[in-house]
């Protein structure tokens, strides 16, 4: 199947496009993927960001005080285009190390790439970008024929900035918004930060009544109403990739932490159906 990508973003015009040179140095390196297949595809890649930018970026980490909370989704706080708009916006302009971030998530090559990196682990989503004179070809031959051409699906990728507290913050069991087609979850935090006995993994779960794996629609259900399969430790410059199906059910259990000032950081990336 064909796809347009149009990752392209009113908010772009309201950032500086002066630090869209540099973007080689923020650009995700997947190389270290593996992924395991059952029950949905989901995948793991170490030392993602290059170092020194990594540092940067975890250095320059949204203060807690722009984040939304999300409680619907258990204990989580969210900073992104879509939550706080505008603080999101002053923040990508303040930062030139997370506005080359942007620029290079909205540019038609990370999709493209992404998509490239799923097929390279036998993963075809049967999306490919379709030039714009094989689109205009197509639309002309259905027209003669009098059928309607079919919809093209449209691209686009977006980030959000998450944080939860290690005292009680989690993410209830779901398997992501219809509309999303991946999604890409990089740990920030320096080495040594995070203490394992916290918790803060992203755990691959199923619901103990089985009448429920079905979920396209994005139900979220309660702890105790799944089992844990495999959980991901939660580790610095690590990557989680995974697709969105309807039985990729997956979580962040409640973490363990005392102390009130740390936080789970994490970038958020996702390609969805615009």
């Amino acid at each position: 199947m064909s796809a347009v990508i149009v990752n392209r973003d009113p908010l772009a015009a309201a950032v500086p496009n002066s630090a869209a040179r540099s973007l080689p140095d923020v650009a995700l390196c997947l190389d270290t993927l593996s992924f395991d297949y059952d029950p949905f595809p989901i995948g793991l890649a170490q030392n993602v960001f290059d170092p020194a930018t990594y540092a940067e970026m975890v250095d320059t980490f949204p203060n807690a005080d722009d984040f939304v909370a999300k409680h619907a989704l258990g204990m989580k706080y969210s900073l992104s285009q879509v939550n706080n708009r505008r603080a999101y916006l002053r923040f990508l302009q303040r930062h030139p190390v997370w506005h080359r971030l942007y620029v290079h998530v909205k540019s038609r090559a990370f999709i493209a790439d992404v998509l490239a990196a799923l097929r390279r682990h036998g993963i075809d989503l049967g999306l490919y970008e379709q030039p714009f004179a094989e689109r205009m070809r197509q639309r002309v031959r259905a027209l003669k024929r009098g059928r309607p051409m079919p919809r093209t699906p449209r691209l686009r990728a977006r980030f959000e900035f998450s944080a939860m507290p290690v005292t009680g913050g989690s993410i209830r069991p779901h398997t992501d918004d219809p509309a999303k087609i991946v999604t890409l979850v990089v740990s920030m935090v320096h080495a040594g930060e995070w203490q394992p006995d916290w918790g803060g993994g992203t755990s691959v779960v199923w619901p103990r009544d089985a009448t429920r794996s079905f979920n396209l629609r994005n139900h979220y259900l309660e702890f105790d109403e799944v089992r844990t399969l495999k959980t991901f430790p939660f580790r610095p410059n690590q990557c989680i990739v995974f697709v969105k199906t309807p039985n990729s059910w997956h979580m962040v259990g409640p973490m363990t932490g005392t102390d009130p000032h740390a936080l789970r950081r994490t970038l958020t990336i996702n390609i969805e159906t615009n």
